[in-house]
């Protein structure tokens, strides 16, 4: 039978007539009836966290406790703020199986809001992790960040203000990230090097780029694949790029909606990407950036893709132009790069003998809504580039929805 702890607030504090509500400052007798609780957890407990602002300055820790669910009363009703941080840098660290957190925020930590790492069955539901400063290059990378995870459910999140991805899942395998609201970070939503992943129903906006799924060289998995991006809304992604210079993201032009980088089997349907001033959409192979890499298993191409039924709906503001694969669509395009590219790389390996593309390895790209499109052909510094979207007209089997053993 679950035990049930009540933490109670040591000190109260007054009522704020702006909001009508208290808000309490937790101070060390909080912090430490609380890391107590996680560290002295038994299998199967529910840690209820009570209603109130809670100030903490070091980084809670849950490690190999099974089983533990953290819940508070409302995203909006209990907040554990750590703008005080001064121990550690993520405001919840966790390295434990079948964890379950809902109902909370935690807000304005040094790094990562919340990290979870090599976990089977991870759950977050209605939580809200972020930053109250936007756009602020000294925020944390990541809101929610799951690494080396299986069964993981990220539903009904909203993340805000990091400075890499605001929801970041890595070298992860059955993965669901569904109806979350992730606003004003450098990315949306970042899938790297994982392996079936649903995303679905998300409001992407305000961002500097949308949804990505990344396969990177030099990580421990690898060439990931089997993907699906549906009915998700992301719009107006063109906020200034404020995160470090140096990593993949700070490579993808600012108003970006999606990107498919060096991705296999994956399939992007029944969205809506409107509003962005740069792509609409990419489909691109690692070589596009002219990244060298010292990685021999690595497969940096993109094959077997599926975009259909999109809506798409180009943004009216400048392109980016500032970095280098932007200052390259900008000095072909100007203001008017299509909303799709494709940029022309392609694994050998992916081909018949007779030199055509084995049909599972193909991209298709059809029944979409008011749709510009583009090969760059850069294999070939864009001497063949190619408006022509009937090599495309072609379909692949449906990829299988993920099955959570939660």
């Amino acid at each position: 039978m679950k035990r049930i702890f009540f933490l109670f607030v040591m000190a109260s504090i007054g009522i704020s007539a702006c909001q009508n509500k208290a808000t309490t400052s937790a101070g060390n007798e909080f912090q430490k009836e609380l890391q107590e609780k996680l560290k002295e957890a038994k299998e199967g407990d529910v840690i209820e966290l009570p209603e109130g602002t809670y100030e903490l300055n070091r980084t809670l820790l849950l490690d190999s406790i099974p089983n533990i669910t953290i819940k508070g009363k409302g995203k909006d009703k209990t907040i554990l703020n750590f703008k005080d941080q001064s121990e550690g840098a993520e405001g919840l660290h966790i390295k434990a199986d079948g964890i379950v957190l809902e109902d909370f925020a935690i807000l304005d930590t040094k790094g990562d809001g919340i990290q979870v790492q090599n976990a089977i069955n991870v759950t977050f539901r209605r939580v809200k992790v972020g930053w109250t400063t936007l756009h602020n290059s000294d925020n944390g990378s990541h809101g929610t960040s799951t690494v080396g995870c299986t069964n993981v459910m990220i539903e009904e999140c909203e993340v805000l203000g990091s400075a890499k991805a605001g929801i970041f899942v890595s070298q992860s395998k059955n993965i669901v990230v569904r109806k979350c609201h992730a606003h004003d970070n450098t990315a949306g939503i970042v899938i790297e090097n994982s392996t079936d992943a649903d995303v679905y129903e998300n409001l992407l906006e305000n961002n500097s780029g949308g949804l990505f799924v990344f396969d990177l060289p030099g990580l421990r998995k690898k060439n990931a694949s089997r993907c699906r991006l549906f009915n998700n809304h992301i719009i107006n992604n063109n906020t200034p790029h404020f995160g470090k210079r140096g990593t993949i993201l700070s490579e993808i032009p600012v108003g970006t909606g999606f990107v498919l980088l060096a991705a296999n089997q994956c399939e992007v349907f029944n969205n809506d990407i409107s509003g962005h001033n740069s792509l609409s959409g990419a489909i691109l192979s690692y070589r596009a950036f002219a990244k060298s890499f010292d990685d021999s298993i690595y497969d940096p191409y993109c094959g077997g893709i599926s975009v259909h039924d999109n809506k798409f709906t180009h943004g009216s503001g400048q392109a980016d132009s500032t970095i280098g694969f932007a200052h390259l669509l900008s000095s072909i395009f100007r203001d008017k790069i299509p909303d799709l590219i494709v940029d022309g790389y392609e694994n050998p390996a992916y081909k018949n003998p007779n030199g055509q593309t084995k049909e599972s390895q193909r991209i298709c790209i059809v029944n979409n809504a008011n749709i510009t499109f583009v090969n760059l052909d850069m294999p070939n510094q864009s001497k063949y580039l190619s408006k022509d979207l009937s090599k495309y007209n072609c379909t692949l089997p449906q990829v299988n929805a993920v099955k959570l053993n939660l």
